[in-house]
């Protein structure tokens, strides 16, 4: 559904670092969530409409849909939630355009953890006084889905998944 092209079979080991500078890898099925990740999700956080269209018909097969993006190394960071084939929430960030995407009203989890207000120890003159990281990222990923960084064998972290191109 998301056009993965040239998909082949991959383990987690091998699908993770063959996504990590290009190309994604679809995780077989985790608790009931079936996982996208790697460098050409990253690089959707500049293209919204294209996450949105993603989002909608996944969510229109599935009930719910969710992108997340924690790339330190490149500074894009973003969620975004969709129910039933229309988009709630959406958002990224990014070291170059700063704030690019915002749709729909904030979350509860993101309220909680005083997303978007100041950091009143910023004194620089800079527009911008909040940004999200990886841990914000993480933590809204676990309070809607699951947090990938806390998966282990138990998960079926040793199955087979796709590793391909988007």
């Amino acid at each position: 559904m998301l056009g993965l092209r040239t998909a082949l079979p991959s383990n987690w080991e091998a699908g993770l670092l063959g996504s990590d500078v290009e190309g994604a890898f679809a995780t077989p099925s985790v608790g009931g969530h079936v996982m996208v990740v790697g460098a050409d999700l990253a690089r959707a956080a500049l293209d919204a409409p294209r996450i949105e269209q993603w989002l909608c018909r996944l969510s229109s097969e599935f009930g719910r849909a969710m992108w997340f993006c924690a790339d330190a190394r490149r500074d894009i960071h973003g969620w975004a939630l969709a129910e039933r084939g229309e988009l709630v929430r959406g958002y990224a960030y990014t070291e170059e355009h700063g704030h690019c995407w915002w749709h729909g009203e904030l979350t509860d989890v993101e309220r909680a953890l005083d997303c978007f207000v100041d950091d009143p120890r910023d004194q620089s003159d800079d527009d911008v006084k909040w940004w999200p990281d990886a841990v914000v990222v993480r933590t809204i990923a676990r309070t809607w889905a699951i947090d990938p960084m806390q998966l282990g064998p138990e998960h079926g972290v040793d199955d087979i998944g796709l590793l391909g191109r988007i």
